[in-house]
């Protein structure tokens, strides 16, 4: 049989006071309570505590090796719980992060930067993740959350639309169409594009963009992620049809970001496991990080 940790409590409170009425004071109890609740621990434990003279105790060597074994318990406890209150509290503690390239090189730094001027005493810890990543990400509970511009359809992921932003293009400034406030779809048919691949989120925009215009380009670059695409259009390859969120990092030096009239656009999704329970950071995270796509969205 184990013993409880009021047995414990108790234990320790004698050994600081050497006398059951001491110890009986310290804690608020009955010194009878106290003298029962020791003799119980003697027989669970099948050894004496004390050496009993005139209502003096005198721990025996079982005692202190006991009480050595306890305090060792309780640091750690104590410590643990120390830990538990700090991740509890909105203003400390470390909130970790999953996201895409694409939200994850401005957008969630964004929102991150709102969230410590509420909260300096948080650390936040961002992964940066690949398609293939996030679900496993989520599931085997790396990190809390994790944000994407695509949804995830998992039973034990739950995806919920934090709001969207307009696709625009990414245009080399020397080039004539750099000097257009608005880009229509059939203006891209002579140009070279930068495209993705067909069944990604970034390709399925660029291939509606294009489809609408009945263009056909006759020179392409093809780019995995849209931070390349951006890279490619900043040393003049080509024009690149990206998120807002990924071309607030471009070089405006280097590159025009013009309007698209169409109506293609991408949403940022947020997901986290069904079982894990949304602590307040995430939550206040939430909140900055919805205001930081409305932002965008409008254009600020």
């Amino acid at each position: 049989m184990l013993l409880t940790l009021r047995q414990i409590e108790v234990f320790r409170a004698v050994m600081r006071a050497r006398s059951m009425i001491g110890a009986a004071r310290e804690l608020g109890i009955a010194q009878p309570t106290v003298t029962k609740t020791v003799r119980r621990i003697e027989d669970v434990c099948a050894f004496a505590l004390f050496d009993r003279h005139g209502g003096r105790l005198t721990p025996t060597a079982e005692a202190h090796r006991l009480l050595g074994e306890v305090d060792l318990a309780f640091d750690q406890l104590e410590g643990a719980l120390a830990r538990a209150l700090r991740l509890a509290r909105a203003d400390t503690g470390s909130l970790r992060l999953g996201a895409s390239p694409s939200v994850g090189r401005v957008l969630i730094p964004r929102a991150g930067a709102a969230l410590l001027k509420q909260h300096p005493g948080l650390s936040l810890h961002l992964d940066i993740l690949s398609v293939s990543q996030v679900m496993d990400y989520l599931l085997s509970g790396q990190g809390e959350s994790a944000v994407t511009l695509f949804p995830i359809l998992h039973a034990g992921i739950r995806s919920v639309a934090l709001g969207s932003a307009p696709a625009v293009a990414v245009c080399p400034r020397d080039w004539p169409l750099a000097a257009q406030p608005r880009l229509v779809p059939a203006a891209l048919a002579d140009v070279p594009l930068i495209v993705f691949e067909p069944q990604s989120v970034h390709g399925q925009v660029v291939d509606a963009v294009l489809r609408d215009g009945g263009v056909v380009p006759n020179r392409t670059h093809v780019a995995r992620f849209a931070e390349t695409a951006i890279g490619l259009a900043e040393a003049g390859l080509g024009l690149a049809i990206v998120d807002r969120f990924s071309a607030l990092a471009a070089d405006r030096d280097r590159v025009a970001l013009l309007p698209l009239d169409h109506p293609a656009g991408y949403e940022v999704f947020l997901h986290r496991h069904v079982e894990r329970a949304r602590s307040r950071l995430l939550q206040h995270f939430e909140i900055a990080l919805r205001a930081e796509i409305a932002a965008v969205g409008s254009g600020l």
